[in-house]
């Protein structure tokens, strides 16, 4: 009896410290996801929302490379800011740099295209890159 009461006791430090170390690591993860985001500046790096077709600044430069007048962004690439009100007021100028494909149709990086804010977005969506990361772990997939 003397040998469970010993074990029993010796597993409660780690839940606690395992605990700890969870909270220490996803609470500032959930406040930043939930935070306002802030006004949005020139050379600010704003994330993709989704994948989006996203018109370029000037088509006629990539029709070469088999480009049409718009390429395809990646949810979570990262682009620089480059103008912003551009036209419509809300539309603006940006540069992928975050690109991870490199073929026709999806944006090269250093290029200039247009975007919506409703395609790109201050904070990295960490849910989507949580739940990436953990599916690249699981074999098979």
């Amino acid at each position: 009896m003397t040998g469970d009461h010993h074990s029993e006791s010796s597993k409660t430090p780690l839940v606690s410290i395992g605990t700890a170390i969870v909270v220490v690591l996803f609470v500032p993860m959930l406040l930043y996801s939930l935070g306002p985001e802030g006004p949005l500046k020139v050379g600010d790096v704003v994330f993709a929302t989704d994948r989006h077709r996203v018109k370029f600044l000037d088509p006629i430069l990539h029709k070469v490379q088999g480009y049409q007048d718009f390429c395809i962004l990646e949810s979570r690439v990262q682009l620089v800011v480059q103008k912003i009100g551009v036209m419509s007021g809300s539309l603006m100028i940006a540069e992928p740099i975050g690109v991870e494909k490199n073929n026709v149709p999806y944006c090269p990086p250093r290029v200039s295209v247009f975007l919506y804010p409703y395609q790109g977005t201050l904070k990295p969506d960490l849910w989507g890159g949580l739940r990436d990361t953990l599916s690249n772990l699981v074999p098979g997939r």
